[in-house]
């Protein structure tokens, strides 16, 4: 999700979200990973977002699309990530990367410098309290001490805690974006960790417009957006339909009819981003 502490670094726009692999060894406690991968699992055995379907999702989405490697796990995790970011690049598509940089090596930031990345943000270890902090060795340090002195401007450090104490000296503390998680995802969450809102009653806005900033799964599968861990709104798959067609789709339009007031379940209503439709501040 957008931190409000980088929303202003942050672009609007449409966005096509990509998520690389199922199941991820971070364990972020605050990531709804084991729900997402249970519910993937039943659908699809398919664990990486393989190269070439990457391609052929990618050849159906217009160039003005963002593609944003984020979504529901570690990107880095699947080894074809820095050819797909290469790939989408080379097509024209606007970059943004948000990652823990498990997975990552010397050799691939060394080729992510080479491209123009409008949003790079590096997701850092805590101190053990959310994440797996048995990561954190000698190679993860120094990948983010080559990041710390890598001419990326775009480039954004945020720690949901305190920094790992492996790596609390490498990154200027002018640098570090310190944050707490602020989204149930829906509800996902466990509630000890992030209390969910009270479900919204009535017509709705996304502030951040997140029905159109959309998540690729490794099958080809599109989930509505990063708020949607559980799979609770699909609407197409790339790898048959037109990215213009995921928005003409009856999943969408259900979607449109119940954040303009219908009865029916819909996953905004749970989430932090929804506003009044009518609120004009």
């Amino acid at each position: 999700m957008i931190l409000p502490e980088l929303r202003s670094a942050i672009p609007a726009g449409r966005v096509l979200e990509i998520t690389t692999t199922t199941g991820c060894i971070v364990g972020c406690s605050y990531c709804p990973q084991d729900k997402f991968a249970d519910r993937q699992r039943k659908v699809s055995d398919t664990k990486h977002l393989s190269l070439g379907d990457f391609k052929r999702c990618l050849a159906r989405v217009p160039a003005s699309v963002d593609i944003s490697f984020a979504g529901y796990s570690e990107l880095w995790l699947n080894p074809d990530c820095t050819e797909m970011v290469e790939h989408a690049s080379a097509k024209g598509h606007g970059i943004r990367i948000f990652t823990t940089l498990v997975g990552m090596k010397g050799q691939d930031l060394q080729r992510l410098q080479a491209l123009r990345l409008g949003v790079f943000v590096v997701h850092v270890f805590d101190d053990g309290a959310h994440m797996n902090s048995r990561l954190v060795g000698a190679k993860y340090r120094d990948l983010v001490g080559q990041l710390v002195d890598a001419d990326i401007p775009s480039i954004r450090f945020v720690v949901l805690g305190e920094p790992h104490p492996d790596i609390a000296d490498i990154i200027p503390a002018q640098a570090l974006v310190r944050a707490r998680p602020v989204s149930s995802r829906g509800g996902s969450v466990d509630p000890k960790i992030v209390e969910p809102r009270q479900p919204f009653v009535g017509a709705l806005i996304c502030v951040d417009e997140r029905q159109y900033r959309n998540v690729l799964l490794p099958n080809g599968e599109v989930t509505l957006c990063s708020m949607d861990f559980e799979r609770r709104h699909v609407l197409g798959n790339l790898l048959c339909d037109e990215y213009g067609d995921l928005f003409e789709s009856p999943v969408f339009c259900e979607i449109v009819d119940r954040m303009n007031g219908a009865a029916g379940f819909l996953l905004c209503r749970m989430c932090e981003f929804a506003d009044p439709s009518d609120r004009t501040d």
